[in-house]
């Protein structure tokens, strides 16, 4: 009896995983406002005999809104599976037995 190894191969499938990151942007609308006060002050003299000082003073208050487009970004990681072929080897024993005459 003598015992011979041979290796035994197949082709199997094998999965593959990678991950790639990713930069995604969009265009996010958002309003904006602007809030301006302005004094007006009016003086006012008046001589009469004597002299009246008056100051009359108002303010007004005014709000200018806009609308501007904000870029928004977020990375995001897409996880890509794919299969690859390849070769799986085993070493098998077999033993063979010969007639002896």
């Amino acid at each position: 009896i003598e015992i011979v190894p041979r290796q035994e191969c197949k082709t199997i499938q094998v999965p593959r995983t990678e991950s790639v990151p990713e930069q995604k942007c969009n265009q996010v609308p958002e309003q904006k406002c602007e809030t301006k006060y302005e004094e007006k002050c009016r003086t006012e003299y008046e001589k009469e005999c004597d002299t009246k000082y008056e100051k009359e003073c108002s303010t007004t208050y005014e709000e200018k809104c806009s609308t501007v487009n904000e870029q928004v970004c977020d990375t995001v990681t897409e996880t890509k599976t794919d299969y690859v072929t390849a070769t799986e080897c085993n070493l098998v024993t077999e033993e063979q037995c010969h007639d002896v005459p």
